[in-house]
């Protein structure tokens, strides 16, 4: 492994140059790992410059607007394939070729970066080429994997348990290897941090990079009005990745278990899933009373504003927390499991309600349906407090110290 420059000497006259690097194209983003990766992009360019560049090519058919910065990918589509870096990967890594390899490396010359950001542990092969090009090189962990694959294995079977108990393992020792090759790791909160430290001795910098409001640019700042509460009402959204397995399993339960409840005590109850490439068991749940499904909308916004409550049933992993934040932005109350709001650090019974079984979060939310004030009381402070710890001057703050720009005092 080449010495580590100093990265003292990062910051030019033109501020600090940053190449955020991510699997999948990050923009138009559609997903919260998109999200997240795109956000971070476009705040770190405020500091001098930055440019997204994604392993796999863009879709040709995929339209969109203009990125606010500028974007590369490594992969042409249709291109002959070629070896894969690395003679050996786990599951958890994503397959990056020679090819795309060198790209990289041409564009490291060409922009020549300040910080390269490489997003998640499933990019690990690139960590160790891309160490002496970088004077400062940062990992992005939008989850402590190893802790994540173990959550998804205690819901399966015994067979798959122990299976996922092996993958826990081996994604423990490459992000073992990973924080001895970088130089700060950024996580989504404190609770991950917490983790991360318990788990690994190396002193390396943890920063908390919180995931910001999604989708920003189409939420109105102030406090939106409740949607018509006539016939229909309540109106019930869950929004995610509908092929992801947790949120799969957290709209069966809410379809199935938890929206029967509410329809005893307010019959005109609706359900709306919407995501995209929804599993063919969440397809099916499109059949049962009052439930319906969109798959891949062009905009969530007209679904948001039209929401009366989003419930969260969410058991294992992490897919659906950056979308609690977008409800609380259009002032649509969350109810939602413990695991489901974790590392939000979200006031309990106040900006949102939770509940360990799917019995309690019917109830909750057949109560707050009913009681109009308390509704308003939530929305209000759920509101406020979004915007106040996830809008853009404190993910803008956050980028800053996660650059260690204040160190360099800038």
């Amino acid at each position: 492994m080449g010495a580590r420059p100093d990265i003292t000497k990062a910051v030019h006259n033109t501020g600090r140059r940053v190449l955020v690097v991510s699997h999948e194209p990050a923009f138009p983003p559609t997903s919260g790992a998109d999200l997240r990766t795109y956000r971070n992009a476009v705040m770190a360019d405020g500091f001098g410059a930055a440019c997204l560049v994604s392993v796999r090519p863009k879709a040709t058919a995929m339209a969109a607007a203009d990125p606010l910065i500028r974007t590369e990918t490594l992969s042409i589509e249709g291109e002959a394939r070629s070896a894969s870096i690395g003679w050996w990967r786990m599951r958890a890594e994503h397959r990056v070729s020679r090819a795309a390899l060198a790209r990289l490396e041409a564009l490291v010359r060409d922009f020549r970066p300040d910080t390269v950001v490489v997003e998640s542990i499933g990019l690990f092969k690139l960590l160790r080429p891309l160490r002496p090009l970088a004077r400062q090189l940062i990992l992005d962990m939008h989850n402590v994997e190893s802790d994540l694959a173990g959550q998804i294995g205690d819901a399966k079977t015994a067979g798959s348990r122990l299976a996922a108990m092996a993958a826990s393992f081996g994604i423990r020792r490459l992000e073992r290897k990973a924080l001895a090759i970088v130089d700060r790791v950024w996580v989504c909160s404190n609770q991950d941090r917490d983790k991360l430290m318990s788990l690994y001795r190396r002193k390396v910098p943890i920063d908390v990079v919180a995931n910001g409001i999604p989708n920003i640019e189409d939420i109105p700042q102030a406090l939106p009005t409740e949607a018509a509460t006539g016939s229909g009402f309540p109106v019930i959204l869950f929004i995610g990745h509908l092929g992801y397995p947790p949120n799969v399993d957290a709209a069966g339960r809410l379809a199935r278990a938890i929206m029967p409840r509410i329809r005893q005590a307010l019959p005109g109850a609706r359900l709306v899933l919407a995501g995209r490439g929804p599993d063919a068991a969440v397809r099916a749940l499109a059949g049962l009373p009052g439930v319906e499904l969109i798959e891949n909308p062009e905009s969530v916004a007209p679904l948001l504003s039209g929401a009366h409550l989003s419930i969260i049933p969410l058991h294992a992993g992490g897919g659906t927390r950056i979308k609690i934040l977008e409800a609380m932005a259009w002032g649509v109350p969350v109810i939602a499991t413990p695991l489901a709001a974790e590392g939000l650090d979200l006031i309990e019974d106040d900006e949102v309600l939770l509940s360990a079984t799917d019995e309690g979060l019917a109830e909750m939310a057949i109560g707050l349906c009913l009681d109009t004030e308390r509704r308003a009381r939530q929305r209000l402070r759920a509101h406020q407090a979004v915007w106040a710890r996830f809008g853009p001057q404190a993910i803008r703050d956050a980028i800053r110290a996660g650059l260690a720009l204040d160190d360099d005092g800038k």
